[in-house]
C-alpha cells in the first residue's frame, strides 16, 4: 500500500507535537513516521541519489546563505545558530535517525545572491535559504529555474498574485521583533535622565527597520512622553567602526544617555559599556543575540530571535514534499498565508523562559527598577496572549497624522511596508 497524502500530513502533525513537548523523543517519533512512510514511497529521482543512512532515510541537503560572518554575535549569528538546532532535531544521528545535512556560506555580497544559489544547487543543494532582505530577487530567479528545488527567502516579499502562483517552490519567512522593540523602549523610558534616546540603524528607511524604531519609540513614549529620539544610519548591515563612532557621538554631542541599534554586531553596546566603565550612565541592549557578555553592566535587556523551531517547520514540509512528490504539503502552509511564515512574540508560549521562544527580550538587567520589570512583564504576556500590540491606536505619525485609529491594529501588510515615523524623533537622517 502506497503513501497517501493523510499519511504524510500525519507525519507533519507528528513533529509539531515533537516541537511543543521539546524533546528529543517527540522528534524521534517523527523519524520513525518518516521511515514508515518512505519504505512505503516510490520516491523520484533526486531523492533516489540523495545519501541515505543505515535504515534508508534520504538526507536532504540545506545550504544557507548568510550576508554576514557567523561571528557576527548578531543577525548571522542567530540564524546559525537556528541552522545548528534545525540539525541537532532532524540529524539526531547522522549514521541512522537523520534526514537533513546542512551548510551554509557566510558574507555573501547581496547583488551576487543569484550566482551563489545557483552554486549551491549545482553543488547538490535540495533546498537553499537565503538569509537577508537584498539576496530576495536573486533567490527568486534561481526558484523559477528550478522547480524541483526548494527556496526560502527571509524578510521579503511576493510582489504580486501572479508571481506567488508561479514560484510554488518558494516561501518567505520572517520572525519579527518589533513586539521586543516596544518592551526594550519601555526600559529606556524610565532608564533615562536626559530625555534622549539614540538609534544607530543599519538602513533607517527600511520599512523593517522603520517598524522597529517606531515600536521602540512608542514603548518608551507610553511611560515617559519627554522622550525623545535621534537617528545615526550607517548604510550597512555590518560595520561595526561606523556603529561604534556614530554611538559616541550621540552620547557626546546629542546627550543621549540610552542606545539602541540595527547593526550586525555588538559594538553599540560595547560602546554603551565603555562610558559605564568611565562613571557615565549609558546603556544599550542585545540585538538577535544574548549580547551581554559585551557588556555586563550597560546591557539593559535585549531582542532575541530562535529561527530553529522554525527553521525545522520549513524543513520538514519540503521534506516531505521533497519525498512524496506531493508539493502542496510544502505550498498550500501555512494556511492564512501560503508560503508566507510570519512569526513574532504571539508565536511564543507565556510559561516558557527566552530560551524556547522564536522572539522574545532577555532578563533584564537588576539595575531596572521592581516596577518597571513589573510593567514590562504584563505588557510581555498581553503580547504573548495577543491581547496587546505596540501599534494599537490611536498611533500618529511625526507631522500628528493619525496613521493608525483609537482600538485600532495594523495588519501585516501594514507593518511590512511601514514608511512613516511616529512622534517623538527629534533627528532623522536626511
Amino acid at each position: 500500500m502506497s503513501t497517501t497524502r493523510r499519511d504524510w500530513l500525519k507525519v507533519v502533525a507528528s513533529f509539531a507535537t515533537g516541537a511543543v513537548l521539546g524533546a528529543a523523543g517527540g522528534y524521534y517519533a517523527g523519524l520513525q513516521s518518516i521511515k514508515k512512510a518512505v519504505e512505503k514511497t516510490t520516491t523520484s529521482t533526486t531523492v533516489a541519489e540523495a545519501p541515505k543512512t543505515q535504515i534508508g532515510l534520504p538526507k536532504m541537503k540545506i545550504h544557507f546563505i548568510y550576508v554576514g560572518p557567523v561571528g557576527d554575535y548578531g543577525w548571522t549569528h542567530a540564524h546559525d545558530q537556528g541552522r545548528k538546532f534545525l540539525e541537532r532535531t532532524l540529524c539526531p544521528d547522522p549514521n541512522k535517525w537523520c534526514i537533513v545535512e546542512t551548510s551554509y556560506t557566510e558574507s555573501v555580497p547581496e547583488e551576487q545572491a543569484y550566482s551563489y544559489v545557483k552554486n549551491a544547487v549545482s553543488g547538490g543543494a535540495h533546498m537553499v535559504i537565503t538569509t537577508s532582505y537584498g539576496f530576495m530577487d536573486g533567490t527568486k530567479k534561481a526558484a523559477a529555474e528550478y522547480p524541483d528545488r526548494f527556496f526560502a527567502h527571509c524578510s521579503g516579499y511576493f510582489k504580486d498574485q501572479q508571481e506567488w502562483s508561479r514560484l510554488q517552490n518558494f516561501a518567505e519567512y520572517f520572525i519579527d521583533l518589533y513586539e521586543a522593540y516596544y518592551l526594550n523602549g519601555i526600559v529606556a523610558g524610565k532608564m533615562t535622565k536626559t530625555n534622549r534616546l539614540g538609534y544607530v540603524a543599519a538602513f533607517p528607511k527600511l520599512p523593517e527597520i522603520i517598524r522597529h524604531m517606531n515600536a521602540f519609540l512608542i514603548g518608551a513614549r507610553e511611560v515617559n512622553p519627554n522622550v525623545q529620539m535621534d537617528v545615526v544610519g550607517l548604510g550597512a548591515w555590518y560595520a561595526p567602526e561606523n556603529a561604534t563612532r556614530a554611538a559616541q557621538a550621540l552620547v557626546d554631542t546629542n546627550g543621549v544617555d540610552v542606545l539602541a541599534f540595527t547593526e550586525d554586531s555588538p559594538a553599540v553596546l560595547q560602546a554603551a559599556e565603555n562610558y559605564q566603565k568611565q562613571g557615565k550612565k549609558v546603556w544599550s541592549f542585545s540585538h538577535y543575540s544574548d549580547m551581554s557578555q559585551y557588556g555586563p553592566n550597560a546591557n539593559l535587556t535585549g531582542q532575541i530571535v530562535n529561527w530553529g523551531p522554525l527553521y525545522v517547520e520549513m524543513a520538514i514540509r519540503a521534506y516531505l514534499a521533497w519525498i512524496s512528490g506531493v508539493l502542496s504539503i510544502w505550498s498550500e502552509w501555512p494556511p492564512e498565508r501560503p508560503r508566507d511564515y510570519w512569526w513574532s512574540m504571539k508565536n511564543s508560549y507565556a510559561y516558557y523562559d527566552y530560551k524556547k521562544n522564536p522572539a522574545d527580550i532577555l532578563p533584564l538587567n537588576p539595575a531596572v527598577p521592581d516596577e518597571v520589570r513589573k510593567y514590562v512583564e504584563e505588557r510581555r504576556r498581553q503580547i504573548i496572549e495577543g491581547v496587546w500590540d505596540p501599534f494599537t491606536g490611536p498611533v500618529r505619525d511625526m507631522q500628528g497624522k493619525v496613521r493608525v485609529p483609537d482600538r485600532a491594529r495594523l495588519s501585516k501588510d501594514e507593518l511590512y511596508n511601514m514608511d512613516w515615523y511616529v512622534e517623538g524623533y527629534r533627528q532623522l537622517p536626511s
